[in-house]
């Protein structure tokens, strides 16, 4: 065993800010005050279980990243067959330990938060998921047509859910 301890990286550390920001978020959709009153859904149901969710989801992304740091450490100190060049192709992909992947995603997601109230819902939320989806996927022309429809039908999920079931008035690009 080598005395160096083992490191984390971004994969780690992106995630523990946003369960941070989450834990906050979660504290001030509980100040709203229950979300279940008299067997009803109040303001705060949505926020609390939204940010529950992503506490669980987060929790559970960093876990990950400390066994696959450890198991990465265990290889280093002479336990692994040392693939040098898979190392390589990950440090290219990354700035500062964090992935070009989730560096993207993080200004994705930024670019849609200022748009949302700026553009209304449906256009914000249509160029956010289809650029996602092609942030994870290919760029391959002939699966444009079927990214198009997925991404018109996870726009209008997404209103049903909150405009028709939650009854939460969303921004339109007319309503502006």
């Amino acid at each position: 065993m080598s005395p160096k301890r083992f490191s984390l990286g971004g994969g780690f550390y992106v995630p523990a800010v946003l369960a941070i920001i989450t834990l906050a978020y979660l504290l001030s959709a509980i100040q709203l005050g229950p979300p279940m009153k008299e067997g009803n859904m109040t303001p705060s149901f949505f926020p609390i279980t939204t940010a529950l969710i992503m506490l669980i989801a987060l929790v559970c992304v960093m876990a990950q990243e400390v066994r696959r740091a450890r198991s990465k450490h265990g290889e280093e100190s002479g336990e692994g067959d040392g693939g040098g060049a898979s190392d390589e192709d990950q440090v290219s992909k990354s700035i500062g330990g964090i992935s070009l992947g989730a560096i993207s995603v993080v200004l994705l997601t930024a670019l849609y938060l200022l748009a949302f109230d700026l553009i209304g819902y449906f256009v914000s939320t249509f160029l956010y998921v289809l650029m996602l989806m092609f942030q994870f996927g290919s760029g391959s022309v002939q699966k444009w047509p079927m990214k198009l429809v997925a991404t018109l039908i996870i726009t209008g999920a997404g209103f049903l859910l909150f405009d028709v079931f939650f009854q939460v008035r969303l921004p339109t690009l007319w309503s502006q």
